[in-house]
Parts: C-alpha cells; sequence; structure tokens
C-alpha cells in the first residue's frame, strides 16, 4: 500500500484493515498523470511508462471485494474490440473504432467506479488524437501497458 500514493488513508468502524484506504478524487488524480498526446502521434518513452504504471495500480482492487476498482470483466468487452480492431486493421474497421467511445461510455454507465471512470478518460483523451493506423497502433501500446500494471498491481489472496 505504500508505493500506492493516490491513496489517502481514512478509518471506518467495523471494517477490515485493507479497506482503510481510498482512491484520492479523479479529478486531481488525472490532471497529476500529465498524459502526453505524442504518445499517441509518435509512440512511447519512459514518461508512457510511468503514466502506465500509476494508472493501472490506481484501476487495479487493492483488496478483496474493492468497489472502486476497474474489474477484469468490465474491461475484457471493450478491450476484445480494441484487439479486434487492431488485428484486423485501423483502416479497414474506422466505423467500429469511432463506435469504442459510445461502448466505452456505456461500460462506464453500467459500472461508474473510480477505475472505470479513469480509464474512460484515458480512452477520450487518446482517442481524439488517433487518426492512422500507427496512431491506433501506439493507443493500443498505451492501454496494454495500463493493463498489464493494472493486473501486476491486483489484490490476490
Amino acid at each position: 500500500m505504500e508505493n500506492n500514493k493516490f491513496l489517502k488513508k481514512v478509518s471506518y468502524q467495523g471494517e477490515s484493515q485493507n479497506q482503510d484506504y481510498k482512491r484520492e478524487p479523479i479529478d486531481t488524480f488525472y490532471k497529476s498523470l500529465n498524459f502526453q498526446s505524442y504518445w499517441i502521434t509518435k509512440g512511447a518513452d519512459e514518461q508512457l511508462i510511468l503514466f502506465a504504471e500509476k494508472t493501472g495500480k490506481y484501476m487495479a482492487p487493492l483488496y478483496k471485494g474493492d468497489r472502486d476498482a476497474l474489474s477484469n470483466s468490465q474491461i475484457r468487452n471493450v478491450f476484445g474490440e480494441i484487439r479486434r480492431i487492431q488485428f484486423s486493421g485501423f483502416d479497414k474497421n474506422k466505423a467500429s473504432f469511432y463506435l469504442l467511445k459510445p461502448k466505452v461510455a456505456y461500460a462506464e454507465g453500467r459500472n461508474n467506479t473510480k477505475g472505470m471512470q479513469l480509464f474512460r478518460k484515458v480512452f477520450d483523451e487518446s482517442w481524439q488524437y488517433i487518426q492512422n493506423q500507427n496512431d491506433y497502433l501506439n493507443f493500443c501500446n498505451l492501454l496494454e501497458a495500463i493493463l498489464a500494471y493494472h493486473k501486476a498491481n491486483e489484490w490476490k489472496d
């Protein structure tokens, strides 16, 4: 828990020690991340990795039953479509790409967790810079890095 600087210690009576932490508000946290548009238009650098690590940690479940986290099932549907477009080609699937934005909004509406809200902010910020296949591949790399850190940092029994 000490590595997660975005968490604030709060006390709850009668709850487990693992639930003594709350994530900092989305807007405050997102501003501190410093998203760079060139990650989409030009590619990854060391700053993208730091961004992905912080973002993935924020979205990961911190304890069993963490209702603010992004669950694997919440993102599976959206990320599956992102991958399908990647493998079949951005230029052939522009309509599907444009429809990802409402799909992510719908996913957030169904599961309005802080993890899903952060995913949508990152998605929406990235989405606007994608113009071609190369941009789309950079976008996929960013999301893949975030989800790798999400998986690496999730709470385990």
